[in-house]
C-alpha cells in the first residue's frame, strides 16, 4: 500500500521506478521448461532426511515481526516454535544484540538488500547479487571479478566500491502518540496528512540532532494507525573482500531464479571503514575496520527437516492488509500492463550488446517480469481476489453486526469501492504509458522538439542559437548508447501493448494514423509504420534532429509534425490525464483504508498482528521443510554440490567450475569436503524453509535457535510468490544458501584463510 503510494507520487513527479522492485529475479521459458525437468529428476536424488517419505503439514510461519514487537505473546510463540535466546538478546536498543548485526545496504540511493557483521572488524556477509554492482565496479580492465570472482588476500588490498552504505539499526520507536498529541483537534482528514508530516520531522529532528552519522525516519504501518522511527548508525565506506566467481554465485542465472531444486553459491563479503575517530566517512585511506557491536556466530553443522530457523532483514513491501477492491484492480488493471511493458523492455535489452551494465540491468528487468508473471499465476491460480472477496464479506458482516461498529466502519467498503472504480477507469493507462516513457529512449526524446512543433504557423521557433545547441547535445546524450534494433524493438511491443487496450482507452492518435482496430490487424499496422518511419524520424535519426533543431524555416502547416512525435506526444499526454484522473482516487482511499486495517485488528482481539513490509527491519521464524508444488510432486529441502556437478552444460549459466567438478559424488571421499559434508557424505548447497520473507531481504542471515548463522536467505519459490499479497502457507518457502558450502569455498577451494580467522565458527 505504501509502495504503491510512492510509486504515484513518483508517476507524478516522473521518477525512476525500476528500483522499487528491489532485488527480484528473470527467466527464459523454452529453457526453463527443460531444466525444471531435468531439476527435478535431480532432487529425487538428493534426499538427505530418510524419514521424510511424504510431504509433512505446512504450518501457518506468516509474520514479518517489528523488533517492538517482540516481547509477550510474540516472543511466546517464537519460544514455543522453538527460539532458545531471550527477547533482549535479540533486540536491546542499550546493550549489544543480534539486531545491531544485521545491516540494511544501499546502493546509491536506493535500498539494495541486507547483510550481517561476522566479525568484530566490520565483516559483513551478503548475497552476490547484492553485492553485483560492487563487483562489476571493481573490475579493472586487466581482471574481470565477475567471471573470475576476487579475494583481497591483504586488508590493503580491499577495494572500495562507491555508491554502497550500510544502516545499521539501532532502535524502533513506537511514536503514534506523540504524533497524535503534537497534532492539534478537529483537524480533518487532509490536515491531518499534511500536518503530521510536519510533526514527524519534527520528531526526527529531535531524535537525530546535531549527530551527522545518525538518521531516521518515520514510516506508516496498519494503514496509518500506528507510526514507527527506526533509527540508524550509517557508514558510508564499505569494500568489496570476497566474491566468488559468477557462475557460481549466479549459478542458474535467470533460468533458475525463484525456482526449486536451486543450486546457487549466492554470497559475498564486504567490510565496513570508519576513521580513526570512529566516525563515518567516504573512502579515505586511512580509514580502518569497524567495530561493530555485535557480530553473528557461525554454526557448521548438518541441517535436518523441522530445525528452526530466524531470518532478520529488511523485507521491500507486501500488500496482505489491503482490501478485495485493490485486488481487483490489480489482477485486471495493473499486473498485465506491468508484464506487457517490462516483457517489451527485456525483449529490447536482449537484442542490445551484452555488456556488464546491461547485464545488471537485464537481469534486474528478467526477475521483476518473472515476479510478475508469478503473481498474475498465483493470483489466477489460488482465485486470490475471490478470496479476499470473502474476507471482505466476513468484514461487512462483522460490521453490521453491532451497531456501534456500523457507525465506526460502515461506510469502510463502500468508500474502498468508490476509491478504485475511479483508480479503474484510467489505471492501465497510467502504468502502461509511465513504463512506455521510462524503458523508450524514443519516447522520452519526443519532449525535445516541442518547442518546434508547437509553433504558431509563419513564425520561426523562439530559440536562441545557445538553446538550440543545447537541445541537440541533450538528443546526443539520449541516444549515446543508442542501438537501433533494440529501441525499435522496445517500441514495437510498447505500441503493440497499447494496441491491446480496449479500444476506448488507446491513443486516439492511433485512430488517425490507422484503419484497423482489432488487436492483431492493428499490430500488423503498427509494425508498418514503424518499419517505414523509424529510421527517419527526428526521435531516432541524429541527422534528421539537427536537420530540425537548426532549421530557419519558417512553421507551416504544410510541414506536418514527425509521425512518431505525434504518437510520443499523444502517450504523454495520456500519461498527464491519466495522472490526473488516478490520483483523485487516494482522496476516498487514504481514510478507508486506515479504518479498514482498524477494523482488521479490531476484529482479531488478542492477536499480535505483523504489519506489511516496509523495509524496516523485521524478523520471521520458520524451520526447515520442503513443499509439495503440485498433485504427486514433492520438493524436499536440501540440495547438494552433486546436484550443481549434474546441472553442469559447461556453458552459462550452468557452468560448474573445474575447482568445484573435481568434487563429483563418485570421486570424493566425505573427508574431502573438510567436514562440511552431512549423513549422505553429500556437500549441502541450498536449502529450504517457512521464513516469510520478500524482496529486501536478500543476503538476510538465517539463524538457528542459539542465534548462529546456519545460512543466506537469497530468494523465495515462484509457486509462494503470491505471498505478498496472500500468504499461501503450503508453497511459501524461503530459499537459502547453507553455510557449510560457503565455510568450505573459503577453507577448501578459495584459501581465504585470513578471512576464516575472523568468524566466529562452532562445530558440533
Amino acid at each position: 500500500f505504501v509502495s504503491k503510494i510512492c510509486l504515484s507520487i513518483a508517476i507524478a513527479t516522473g521518477q525512476n521506478q525500476q528500483s522499487i522492485f528491489g532485488d527480484m529475479k528473470s527467466t527464459y521459458y523454452g529453457i526453463l521448461l527443460m531444466f525444471t525437468l531435468f531439476a527435478s529428476s535431480c532432487a529425487t536424488q538428493e534426499q538427505l532426511s530418510p524419514e521424510e517419505t511424504f510431504p509433512p503439514t505446512s504450518p501457518d510461519h506468516s509474520g514479518m515481526w517489528l523488533m517492538s514487537q517482540l516481547d509477550g505473546e510474540l516472543y511466546e510463540l517464537l519460544n514455543r516454535r522453538g527460539l532458545q535466546l531471550s527477547a533482549d538478546e535479540i533486540y536491546s536498543p542499550e546493550s549489544p544484540s543480534i539486531h545491531k548485526a544485521v545491516v540494511r545496504i544501499n546502493i546509491g540511493e536506493e535500498g539494495g538488500g541486507t547483510g550481517s557483521f561476522v566479525s568484530d572488524r566490520g565483516l559483513i556477509l551478503t548475497n552476490h547479487h547484492v553485492a553485483y554492482d560492487a563487483i562489476a565496479s571493481a573490475t579493472g580492465s586487466e581482471d574481470n571479478f565477475l567471471k573470475n570472482g576476487f579475494y583481497a588476500d591483504s586488508i590493503e588490498n580491499e577495494i572500495p566500491i562507491p555508491g554502497y552504505s550500510v544502516y545499521i539499526p539501532l532502535e524502533q520507536i513506537d511514536v503514534t502518540g506523540e504524533i497524535q498529541r503534537r497534532l492539534s483537534e478537529n483537524l480533518s482528514f487532509q490536515e491531518i496528512l499534511s500536518k503530521q508530516e510536519d510533526v514527524k520531522q519534527q520528531i526526527i529532528d529531535e531524535y537525530v540532532g546535531e549527530d551527522p552519522h545518525l538518521v531516521a525516519d518515520i514510516v506508516d504501518i496498519y494503514g496509518g494507525n500506528r507510526q514507527i522511527l527506526s533509527s540508524y548508525r550509517v557508514i558510508r565506506d564499505i569494500r568489496l573482500v570476497y566474491a566468488p566467481e559468477e557462475s557460481i554465485g549466479k549459478f542458474g542465472g535467470d533460468i533458475d531464479n525463484w525456482m526449486w531444486p536451486r543450486h546457487t553459491g549466492d554470497y559475498a563479503f564486504l567490510r565496513a571503514y570508519v576513521d580513526e575517530n570512529g566516525g563515518s566517512s567516504d573512502y579515505q585511506p586511512q580509514n580502518v575496520p569497524f567495530r561493530p557491536d555485535y557480530s553473528l556466530p557461525i554454526r557448521n553443522s548438518i541441517l535436518n527437516t523441522g530445525d528452526f530457523t530466524m531470518t532478520l532483514g529488511f523485507p521491500g513491501t507486501t500488500y496482505r492488509k489491503e482490501s478485495s477492491y485493490a485486488f481487483d484492480f490489480y489482477e485486471k488493471r495493473q499486473f498485465p500492463v506491468l508484464q506487457k511493458a517490462f516483457r517489451a523492455y527485456l525483449n529490447g535489452l536482449e537484442k542490445a550488446p551484452s555488456n556488464e551494465l546491461n547485464m545488471a540491468e537485464k537481469a534486474s528487468i528478467a526477475n521483476t517480469l518473472k515476479y510478475y508473471e508469478g503473481i498474475r499465476d498465483g493470483f489466477e491460480k489460488h482465485d486470490v481476489t475471490n478470496q479476499k472477496r470473502n474476507f471482505d464479506q466476513r468484514f461487512g458482516a462483522w460490521v453490521s453486526a453491532d451497531s456501534l461498529r456500523e457507525i465506526k466502519y460502515g461506510r469502510v467498503l463502500a468508500q474502498l469501492e468508490q476509491s478504485y472504480s475511479i483508480a479503474d477507469q484510467t489505471g492501465d493507462v497510467l502504468y502502461l504509458t509511465f513504463y512506455a516513457l521510462q524503458f523508450s529512449t524514443v519516447l522520452q526524446s519526443s519532449s525535445l522538439f516541442d518547442d518546434f512543433y508547437d509553433v504558431v504557423e509563419g513564425e520561426t521557433v523562439d530559440l536562441s542559437e545557445e538553446e538550440k545547441l543545447m537541445t541537440y547535445d541533450y538528443f546526443r546524450q539520449l541516444h549515446q548508447s543508442y542501438n537501433r534494433e533494440a529501441e525499435y524493438t522496445i517500441l514495437r511491443d510498447l505500441l503493440y501493448a497499447f494496441a491491446e487496450l480496449p479500444e476506448e482507452r488507446r491513443p486516439l492518435i492511433f485512430y488517425r494514423f490507422y484503419d484497423e482496430t482489432e488487436s492483431s490487424q492493428l499490430k500488423v499496422e503498427l509494425q508498418q509504420f514503424l518499419d517505414r518511419q523509424f529510421s527517419s524520424s527526428v526521435l531516432t535519426d541524429t541527422t534528421s534532429a539537427r536537420n530540425l533543431i537548426f532549421s530557419e524555416v519558417e512553421a507551416s502547416q504544410d510541414q506536418a509534425p514527425d509521425s512518431l512525435y505525434l504518437i510520443a506526444d499523444d502517450i504523454r499526454e495520456m500519461f498527464e490525464q491519466s495522472r490526473d484522473n488516478y490520483l483523485r482516487h487516494f482522496t476516498y482511499l487514504l481514510p478507508a483504508q486506515k479504518r479498514y486495517v482498524e477494523g482488521i485488528l479490531e476484529m482479531a482481539p488478542g492477536k499480535v498482528p505483523p504489519a506489511d513490509a516496509n523495509f524496516t527491519l523485521r524478523l520471521s521464524a520458520g524451520e526447515v521443510l520442503g513443499y509439495q508444488p503440485q498433485d504427486g510432486v514433492y520438493n524436499l529441502p536440501f540440495t547438494t554440490l552433486n546436484g550443481m556437478i549434474q546441472k553442469n552444460r559447461n556453458r552459462y549459466p550452468f557452468l560448474v567450475p573445474d575447482k568445484l567438478l573435481n568434487y563429483s559424488l563418485d570421486s570424493t571421499p566425505i573427508e574431502d569436503f573438510g567436514g562440511y559434508g552431512n549423513y549422505s557424505g553429500e556437500l549441502p548447497l541450498n536449502f529450504l524453509s517457512t521464513n516469510d520473507i520478500t524482496g529486501g531481504n536478500s543476503g538476510s542471515p538465517v539463524l538457528n535457535a542459539n542465534g548462529e548463522i546456519i545460512g543466506l536467505a537469497f530468494d523465495g519459490n515462484i509457486e509462494g510468490i503470491v505471498s505478498d499479497y496472500f500468504f499461501i502457507p503450503e508453497l511459501s518457502r524461503t530459499i537459502s544458501l547453507d553455510i557449510g558450502f560457503i565455510l568450505f569455498m573459503m577453507e577448501e577451494i578459495d584459501n581465504t584463510a585470513r578471512l576464516l580467522d575472523e568468524l566466529q565458527i562452532r562445530s558440533n
